[in-house]
């Protein structure tokens, strides 16, 4: 059972988060609050598995409230559900080590597919956001390489929770006109199913694909996939 608590000023809001959450027989749902003194009060008498909470609150910033709500519950997730996609706002998010980000606009029913995700360690963005997502990332990889071109990145310079990218030096790896084509793809925020639909390829394959590429590159996930593949200069247009 996964233990959730939604923090959110309209109580509209959270009634629409909860009516979602309850066709769910694996959701519970234990609490939930309008402002960040909410926020506080719950994670610390609760210690939830997840956290769903807008940073607009009423009473403070939530993106400056996430450090003292990890320090109070370091094992509890958060996934931000807001209507901000500025790129200003999720590069902040980013650099915080949240690694679940949706838009409200978003349909609903994603909901519970993103906090499954969480719950098991991976990351999950709203379609919006994906390219501005990748640019932090890659603000980052820039920032890093103009201090050493060849080291890997840093647990300082990496945003805690998407995982540090495993050591960034090529050592026999390459990848095939049909892997730099799928990972660019991957780079540009495109879906399973959207890459399939692209390169006129099964999802399965796909997936199959993409397993080999992180087992090949000694990475864990897509996203530090393509931390390596940015690195490395293993996309096309990363060449000189």
């Amino acid at each position: 059972m996964i233990r959730i608590v939604i923090i959110d000023g309209k109580e509209s809001e959270q009634q629409r988060v909860q009516a979602t959450l309850a066709f769910h027989s694996d959701f519970e749902v234990v609490g939930h609050g309008k402002d960040g003194f909410d926020a506080l009060t719950l994670v610390g008498k609760l210690t939830p598995d997840i956290m769903i909470m807008d940073t607009r609150l009423s009473d403070t910033n939530g993106i400056k409230l996430i450090p003292l709500l990890k320090s109070k519950s370091p094992y509890t997730a958060y996934l931000i559900l807001t209507s901000l996609a500025e790129e200003a706002h999720l590069t902040k998010i980013i650099n915080l080590g949240i690694t679940a980000y949706l838009l409200k606009e978003t349909d609903m029913d994603t909901l519970p597919l993103a906090i499954r995700t969480l719950y098991t360690g991976g990351h999950f963005f709203s379609p919006k956001v994906h390219d501005k997502v990748f640019h932090t990332l890659l603000d980052i990889i820039k920032t890093n390489k103009a201090a050493d071109t060849r080291s890997s990145l840093t647990d300082a310079a990496w945003p805690k929770g998407l995982g540090k990218a495993r050591s960034q030096k090529t050592v026999n790896v390459k990848f095939s006109a049909a892997e730099q084509r799928l990972i660019s793809l991957v780079v540009q925020g495109y879906s399973n199913e959207e890459i399939a639909e692209r390169l006129s390829l099964r999802g399965g394959t796909v997936r199959n694909y993409l397993s080999a590429m992180i087992q090949k590159t000694g990475q864990r996930n897509r996203t530090q996939l393509v931390v390596f593949a940015l690195n490395n200069g293993l996309l096309p247009q990363s060449r000189n």
